[in-house]
């Protein structure tokens, strides 16, 4: 919750990470091979037809396994976990959510960038079962045991701290909820702010982008992404600023909700289309050091932040949380291009990629075992009752993993798999984007990309 100086709450949204869309871990059925080595090279009616002139141009951009963004998923969510069990240590560990969205947004638009490019369409159809059969059963595990928690346990004030946050989760308006202050200080469910945000930005942009590349160009999408930041950023900074009094439903309003938070997640698509567009790719040796320094700028960035900047601050919609965003993109740009850095190789340990894969699950369990096993209902030690709410978190997180997430990740690749492409030259067109080089660069490409700005202007100029 948002705990200003007046002893007010700002809702009981949490800061809690949003719901993982892509895992990319090691094992060969993670999320990673499902969703960015192997996009379905069959498409529904709704298919997106490619770019004019401009696409045979571009530079295949290829995801692959990366666990360090696995890792770094594992990492938020630990000092998400530690700041929610008491909200006093580590208080800027609402950072880690800048990072979950910015990395988000870049995987979606990746994604679909890269299916676009391999096979001339978007299916949307197979985009948003995607994004069902990844969020939906953990969810619906989530909400099966709060009921049957609700059956043994009287919960005092349930049609509100359960049934009505059910309810909001399942149909992803829970970030409103907070953000105009009904939820419930200890809602069984008041992290799913957070999902909502995604959910409500995956169905905005999947069609928009959709519709960008059916209808037009790259250049369109890159309209759409800057003006998405644009009016997110002012939109949140114009409710601060003409504000009469800075108090928790003003930190809330801007804190929880889809349209102060879009930001973020547009960031991330930015970055997915430049990454796709071959415009992040052949760095020099300068622009790598610089890019080295920005990295570690944006390390010293976040360690202040984790420790200094509360949620109840009115800077933190103003600075912090732009500061942060950009912080995480510079940080994820460089796990990207860096991957045998000390530092990507630190995130990718084995132990690290695992908790990153389970970090939707913990997500969704952690805050309800906080809320059912706290001071105010058990009378047992400290180190006691956080002892045993890190044991269910992790033990229900790790059979949700084994025993449901991976099984239906198995089938659905299985499932679309079987399909199979509609015609050969869908499939001719699927190895000719895998196995085509890079083509010629002209003089503008071809020169150091030290800064995001010539990035930017170049895929502009040539509508990738």
């Amino acid at each position: 919750m948002v705990r200003m100086d007046d002893g007010t709450d700002a809702g009981a949204g949490t800061v809690a990470p949003p719901g993982e869309t892509t895992s990319l871990g090691s094992s060969r059925s993670s999320e990673a091979t499902d969703q960015v080595l192997e996009h379905p090279t069959t498409t529904s009616e709704n298919g997106a037809t490619p770019e004019s002139g401009h696409q045979s141009a571009a530079v295949p951009f290829r995801l692959g396994n990366r666990p360090a963004l696995t890792g770094i998923r594992a990492v938020g969510m630990s000092f998400v976990l530690i700041f929610h069990s008491n909200f006093h240590t580590l208080p800027g560990a609402w950072s880690a959510l800048g990072v979950f969205f910015v990395l988000s947004g870049f995987l979606i638009t990746t994604m679909l960038a890269s299916e676009q490019q391999k096979t001339g369409r978007i299916s949307l159809n197979h985009f948003y079962s995607r994004r069902a059969f990844r969020l939906l059963p953990p969810l619906f595990i989530t909400v099966a045991l709060l009921a049957a928690y609700a059956g043994v346990v009287r919960v005092f004030a349930a049609s509100d701290r359960l049934w009505a946050d059910i309810s909001g989760a399942t149909f992803y308006y829970s970030d409103y909820r907070s953000a105009f202050g009904h939820e419930s200080s200890t809602g069984f469910l008041a992290q799913c702010w957070s999902l909502a945000v995604e959910e409500q930005f995956y169905l905005i942009w999947a069609v928009l982008f959709f519709a960008a590349l059916k209808y037009g160009t790259r250049r369109i999408a890159y309209a759409i992404v800057v003006a998405g930041i644009v009016l997110s950023v002012a939109n949140r900074m114009w409710i601060v600023l003409h504000a009469a009094h800075w108090n928790s439903y003003v930190a809330g309003r801007v804190y929880y909700a889809f349209d102060t938070r879009a930001d973020a997640l547009f960031l991330g698509c930015l970055m997915g289309l430049l990454a796709t567009g071959g415009h992040l790719q052949d760095w020099s040796p300068r622009a790598k050091r610089i890019l080295s320094l920005l990295a570690l700028a944006s390390f010293g960035v976040f360690v202040w932040i984790l420790f200094d900047v509360g949620l109840a601050a009115r800077s933190l919609p103003l600075v912090w949380l732009p500061v942060s965003e950009v912080a995480s993109a510079v940080i994820i740009i460089y796990l990207l291009f860096n991957d045998r850095t000390l530092s990507a190789r630190a995130l990718g340990l084995p132990l690290l990629v695992l908790l990153g894969n389970m970090s939707y699950a913990v997500y969704l369990i952690h805050w309800p075992v906080y809320v059912a096993i706290s001071p105010f209902t058990v009378k047992w030690p400290f180190w006691v009752y956080e002892s045993v709410r890190v044991a269910i978190i992790l033990g229900l997180a790790f059979a949700s993993w084994y025993l449901v997430e991976q099984p239906l990740m198995a089938w659905r690749k299985r499932v679309f798999s079987s399909e199979g492409p509609p015609t050969a030259r869908a499939s001719a067109k699927v190895e000719e984007a895998s196995a085509s080089p890079p083509p010629a660069t002209d003089a503008a490409a071809s020169e150091e990309r030290p800064g995001a700005a010539r990035a930017l202007t170049v895929a502009w100029r040539r509508g990738r």
